[in-house]
Parts: structure tokens; C-alpha cells; sequence
């Protein structure tokens, strides 16, 4: 009997979790993540288009379920820049689409939003009350998404995060080691700072927000990434440095700092300074985020995305 009644109750505290955008870097590791004691539906860009208000209706139209991570996103910052409406479409109109139909059933959404809807004139880090005023069409598309999805419903957790990376697709982190174990000269923009956001944290985060908390789902918008801001140019030193440490091939000693509005690749502007602050986080969940140096160091050990260079 008892076996039943713990059986029956694990049924009953099983959430129905939808992760839109499964098929990229973060839905992937976190619908996985999810899975653990939830029933998760994983839909990718084939299965819900989010330009699509018929795609969209056409895969949640039919579903019951109890919260929504919106992780799919137009991401690429330069392509954004010169296809501004399909930016707006995916970003903006599509989250808040979904936003819409998730609370006709009463669904708590959190929508995965950016730094970048910051101009980076501010010399601090970045806090949730700071007013966003972005100065590219992807952080413009970004924060109208942010926009539309909290006015569907002010329940709704609008989750900022910056330079993210991790297992899965490959990120920052393996482009510039595999460019350092190719090259002797490397540079990077030494002027422009962030902080790096580690997708194995970064889950851990979204679950004390949503699933975790005793007072039910965070709303609003919160800031997710580890601690201690940092230069691009000293991220990608610190990942070469790293990989030396564990006996990989690389070439390069010191990566050059140079200004972010000198990389002629670039078409978008990139906010200077667009470092976030956490605190509101470890005030609600008692969590400190841990610095991105620690988080980084894990992943260059563990990832086997480097296991050609391990011996």
C-alpha cells in the first residue's frame, strides 16, 4: 500500500513542462535536465517555428501543461542587424504568441532574454531595475520579447543571461581553443565586458526560480550568470591558459586586447560594458552564482568537445 501511495504521489508532483527551443544549446541540457521527475515535451525549430503564429498554435494549441521554457531564439547578432523583421518576428512577436496562449491555460512561462538589451554606457554591472535601451536590432527584438511576454502575463519569469556556453553545440570557449592550437597570434576585444554564463549552472538557476521555490514561480526578470565580470579578451585567455594546464597543443601565449569597435566582422554595435548583477537571484533562492572562472575550468576539464586534444 505504501509503495501505491508513494507512487501516486510522485504522479501528482510530476509537472508537465514544455522546452521550445530543445534542439539548441540550452533547451537540449535542460529539457534533459527536466526530465528527471517530469513528463517534458521537446519542441525544435522544425516542430514549432516561432515566425509562425500557425506553427505556434498548430504545437501548443493541443497541449495542457504547467510551465514553458522559451529558449529558442534568433541569436545570431549580425544576421539580426540587417534581417531586422525576421529578428522581431522570432524574438518579439512569436514569445509573446506563446506567452499569450500559455496563460489562456494557465501555464507559467520564462522566457530566456539577453544582456545585450542593455547599452553598456553604465560602469557597474547591470541591475534587473537599470532601464534597457539597446543599440542593436537583436537586443531591440530581444527586449520587445521580454515586453510582449510579461504583458501576456505579469506571472511570467523574463531570465537574462550573457555568453553562454556548454555542452552541446559548440560555443566561445571551444572556438578560440581550437583557433589557439592552430595560431600563434590571437586577439580579442580587451575592452568589452560581460560575464560568461555556464549552461550546467545556468539550469540549476531556472529550476530554484520555477520549479523549486515555496512560493511558487518566480516572475518578473532576473539575472543569470556567474559572478565576476570579465573582458572578452581575458575569457578566451583564461580558456587557452586552462587548456595549456591539461596538456593540449596550444600556441598561443598571450591573446592581444584590442577595441571591440575595431573587429571589422562585426556589423551590430556590442554594448561595452553589459555585465549583469545577481543579486536579486541569491535573494530569492539563497544561491551565489559561482564565479565564471571556476564554472569554466569544469567545463574545459569534463567537455568532450576537447577529447581530440587529450592524450
Amino acid at each position: 500500500m505504501k509503495d501505491l501511495m508513494d507512487e501516486t504521489m510522485e504522479q501528482e508532483n510530476k509537472k508537465k513542462i514544455v522546452v521550445v527551443g530543445a534542439g539548441g544549446r540550452l533547451g537540449g541540457v535542460l529539457a534533459s535536465f527536466l526530465e528527471a521527475g517530469n513528463d517534458v515535451v521537446r519542441l525544435d525549430r522544425k516542430q514549432l517555428d516561432l515566425s509562425s503564429d500557425e506553427s505556434i498554435d498548430q504545437a501548443l494549441g493541443g497541449l495542457e501543461y504547467d510551465h514553458l521554457f522559451l529558449t529558442g531564439a534568433l541569436t545570431a547578432v549580425d544576421y539580426c542587424e540587417t534581417h531586422e523583421d525576421e529578428a522581431y518576428a522570432v524574438n518579439g512577436a512569436g514569445p509573446g504568441k506563446i506567452a499569450e496562449i500559455s496563460a489562456a491555460k494557465g501555464a507559467h512561462v520564462t522566457y530566456i532574454s539577453t544582456d545585450m538589451v542593455f547599452g553598456g554606457s553604465k560602469a557597474e554591472p547591470y541591475l534587473e531595475s537599470d532601464e534597457p535601451d539597446p543599440i542593436s536590432v537583436y537586443g531591440a527584438s530581444k527586449l520587445e520579447g521580454e515586453r510582449r511576454v510579461l504583458a501576456a502575463s505579469p506571472g511570467s519569469l523574463v531570465a537574462r543571461v550573457s555568453w553562454v556556453y556548454g555542452p552541446g553545440r559548440p560555443a566561445f570557449p571551444e572556438w578560440i581553443i581550437d583557433k589557439a592550437c592552430a595560431e600563434r597570434n590571437l586577439t580579442l576585444p580587451g575592452d568589452k565586458i560581460c560575464c560568461p554564463t555556464y549552461t550546467m549552472d545556468l539550469i540549476e538557476w531556472l529550476a530554484a526560480l520555477v520549479l523549486e521555490r515555496p512560493g511558487g514561480p518566480a516572475s518578473g526578470v532576473f539575472h543569470l550568470c556567474n559572478s565576476v565580470p570579465c573582458s572578452w579578451r581575458d575569457w578566451g585567455q583564461f580558456s587557452i591558459d586552462t587548456a595549456r594546464e591539461q596538456g593540449f597543443p596550444v600556441l598561443v601565449g598571450q591573446i592581444e586586447g584590442v577595441p571591440v569597435a575595431s573587429v571589422p566582422a562585426f556589423v551590430a554595435k556590442r554594448p561595452v560594458n553589459s555585465a549583469m548583477d545577481t543579486g536579486k537571484f541569491t535573494a530569492a533562492t539563497g544561491i551565489t552564482p559561482r564565479p565564471w572562472k571556476e564554472a569554466l575550468r569544469d567545463f574545459v576539464i569534463q567537455s568532450p568537445s576537447f577529447a581530440k586534444y587529450r592524450s
